[in-house]
């Protein structure tokens, strides 16, 4: 009976702590700890947090303001301690130009080297 229950418990233990290291693997961007941004095309985003992580942000859609010299992003379901995600929906402005309102496609740890920073 002993064996059984201490076999049970380092199955568990070991389920937990693949969850932890998969769960360590996601990648987090902030909105209270987003520095900067830069388009890279119509529908390719690389965000920079406060510690220079970059974060390549692709979007569902072409976002015709976006890659604008002087866009700026308004979010709308990112709130200060969320994680961007999938989903998630952003408003963008430029002058002259209406605001669009565009979707998260997907967002991956590292950026690109084209463009202009924000």
């Amino acid at each position: 009976m002993k064996k059984r229950f201490f076999v049970a418990c380092a199955v568990a233990a070991s389920l937990v702590a693949t969850q932890v290291v998969a769960a360590s693997g996601d990648v987090c961007l902030q909105h209270n700890r987003l520095q900067s941004w830069r388009a890279v095309d119509n529908s390719t985003i690389v965000m920079t947090d406060l510690q220079y992580n970059q974060y390549t942000v692709r979007l569902k859609n072409r976002c015709s303001n976006i890659a604008r010299p002087a866009a700026h992003i308004i979010s709308r379901s990112w709130q200060n301690l969320a994680c961007l995600a999938p989903g998630d929906i952003i408003t963008v402005t430029a002058p002259g130009l209406g605001a669009v309102t565009c979707s998260i496609g997907g967002i991956q740890a590292g950026g690109s080297n084209t463009a202009s920073a924000k």
